[in-house]
């Protein structure tokens, strides 16, 4: 079967190096051996179904927490998975929200709503009062289909 792009030389291996060491992929060798011919053999995205056109377009979506593959997806499908990990400014406890120190405040600061659109952090909504951001966060969510 040939492959839908052409690969560099050492591909594979530093493919394999990467999802055990940096992404973490809890899995047995045998089956990481079996999803690497499945993922260089992929042309569609198992989510949307939208064609791959190169090998950047390809990302292997797996759980953060438990390091467990789930689905070879494009990029778009990828950042739109429930468990990306929280920004190191959150300090709301909620995917997306932070803290934003605003001196013409009287609280000293105000709350944001921010999304990743393209690859870029984009602030949807600012409020002084979280609960109300919060439910906000989640009624766009909902509407606009973004789940991180």
């Amino acid at each position: 079967m040939s492959l839908p792009f052409e690969l560099y030389k050492n591909h594979k291996s530093i493919t394999l190096w990467s999802w055990k060491t940096q992404r973490r992929l809890k899995e047995t060798d045998e089956f990481i051996e079996e999803l690497y011919n499945k993922y260089i053999h992929a042309t569609h995205c198992e989510l949307c179904n939208k064609e791959f056109k190169s090998t950047k377009d390809r990302q292997m979506e797996h759980c953060h927490e438990t390091g467990i593959f789930r689905n070879i997806v494009c990029n778009k499908c990828n950042q739109l998975k429930r468990d990306v990990k929280f920004r190191k400014d959150n300090t709301s406890g909620y995917k997306g929200i932070s803290k934003k120190i605003k001196k013409d405040c009287k609280q000293g600061f105000t709350w944001q709503f921010q999304v990743r659109v393209n690859g870029k952090t984009k602030t949807i909504k600012s409020n002084n009062d979280l609960d109300k951001l919060v439910a906000f966060a989640d009624k766009w969510k909902l509407e606009n289909n973004y789940h991180t």
